[in-house]
């Protein structure tokens, strides 16, 4: 990788967004994205390929998944895992977040999510790196919430889903939500790899399960 100063973490002036008054969730971009972007998103991709990443758990949980980004490469991977930390500390305004799990989901077409939420988490954050080229399908790969709990997901009768949410989500966008709200990912029906980061973080180190 090139040894060119990566931006700050949390730069000066940004700025959080979200959907309802009751921030179901929250979503910010970072303006620098193509300083490293598409790097990152090529050396993932490359990865995907290799050992010991290569593993597939099933185009139904994403495709190939690549945890741990400080093992992706020594100055990206702890940067993004910055990122992600500055992000949760300016939506939650704790100190004490943690990261229990950091990896890279590279969507290939038919790759998708079945609808989950995450359990040993407080926090999650997923991050767009690159959104592949499916622009005739606006739900392609397009990451949803079906969240019971929430009136975003419930516009006809509270507690009763009737719709879910999916975020706009150019590259650059990074996105947290409580990590028991049930989320999904439509199958992608690109030719060229779709690439999203992703972390949970606790508030504070859990006991060993």
């Amino acid at each position: 990788m090139s040894e060119t100063q990566l931006p700050d973490p949390w730069p000066a002036g940004q700025r959080l967004t979200a959907p309802d008054q009751a921030k179901s969730f929250l979503t910010t971009h970072f303006a620098d994205h193509a300083a490293y972007g598409a790097a990152l998103a090529r050396l993932l991709v490359a990865l995907s390929g290799q050992e010991p990443f290569r593993q597939q758990y099933g185009r139904h949980l994403g495709g190939t998944k690549l945890y741990h980004p400080e093992s992706w490469d020594n100055r990206l991977g702890p940067f993004m895992n910055a990122r992600a930390l500055a992000f949760h500390r300016a939506a939650t305004r704790r100190e004490d977040g943690v990261i229990e799990l950091g990896w890279a989901n590279v969507y290939r077409a038919g790759d998708y999510i079945v609808p989950h939420s995450h359990t040993r988490a407080d926090m999650s954050v997923v991050y767009m790196l690159d959104p592949g080229d499916d622009e005739a399908d606006p739900n392609s790969g397009r990451f949803c919430f079906a969240e019971p709990r929430w009136a975003l997901c419930c516009q006809v009768e509270p507690g009763r889903l009737s719709n879910t949410i999916g975020p706009a989500m150019p590259p650059g966008t990074m996105l947290i939500f409580p990590s028991d709200a049930v989320h999904f990912v439509h199958p992608y029906q690109g030719t060229r790899p779709r690439v999203t980061l992703s972390w949970n973080i606790t508030h504070g180190r859990r006991p060993p399960a």
